[in-house]
């Protein structure tokens, strides 16, 4: 009898236990499918604003410790200038995820546009990969060496250089008359930008120039 008892006390237990967790499995399916869609939908633009704020605060913080050297009579004449690299891991990040999804509307037949757009994303990314990986300016006294997103070098001096034309937040340099390469605005060139002023190099604005060519 008392095992009899103890067994139908276990499995009117597990008829209890699995229509809870039918019933509340539901519900937190539906829970975390809104959750899903919410990171979804928030998420990369969260992604993006917590990027910029680091971004500002490391160059912040990279402007202080120069003003610092700079009181103490420190100049530094070797530093490289690249991008950052937590822009490139976030790059290649959103590179892997466009190509799951590429791969994903492939497998599913999707609509030729969506393959395409996921596609285009895709290349954008990789091509952006490169260049941040590839393009890389190093400075040692009065030399300068530049590497071109495809590893091309050139080599010259700070008095080789033109001038200089702002754009918005990136820079062009012109060496000998001619543009050799930009720096972005996603990348730390205020060390850069201190040496050119120190040696008196014209720094010109760009819609200032062009606002000259279209007068003649």
């Amino acid at each position: 009898m008392r095992y009899e008892k103890l067994r139908f006390l276990i499995l009117d237990f597990k008829q209890s236990f699995l229509y809870s967790w039918n019933y509340g499995g539901q519900k937190m399916n539906d829970f975390l499918r809104m959750c899903l869609n919410i990171i979804t939908q928030i998420g990369p633009y969260l992604v993006v604003l917590l990027l910029l704020k680091y971004l500002v605060n490391l160059q912040q913080k990279r402007a202080k410790e120069r003003e610092e050297e700079q009181k103490k009579g420190i100049i530094r004449t070797h530093y490289t200038i690249k991008t950052e690299k937590f822009l490139v891991v976030a790059f290649i990040v959103g590179t892997i995820f466009f190509a799951c999804c590429t791969a994903m509307s492939l497998r599913e037949k999707e609509d030729m546009f969506v393959i395409c757009i996921f596609g285009i994303f895709f290349l954008v990314g990789i091509s952006g990969i490169v260049n941040m990986v590839m393009w890389k300016l190093e400075v040692n006294g009065d030399e300068i060496t530049w590497r071109s997103t495809f590893g091309k070098k050139r080599t010259f001096r700070f008095g080789d250089i033109t001038y200089c034309e702002r754009k918005k937040g990136s820079v062009r340099v012109y060496v000998n008359g001619e543009k050799l390469f930009t720096i972005d605005s996603n990348i730390d060139k205020e060390e850069f930008m201190e040496d050119i002023e120190r040696r008196r190099i014209p720094v010109k604005s760009y819609w200032t120039n062009q606002h000259k060519k279209n007068r003649k």
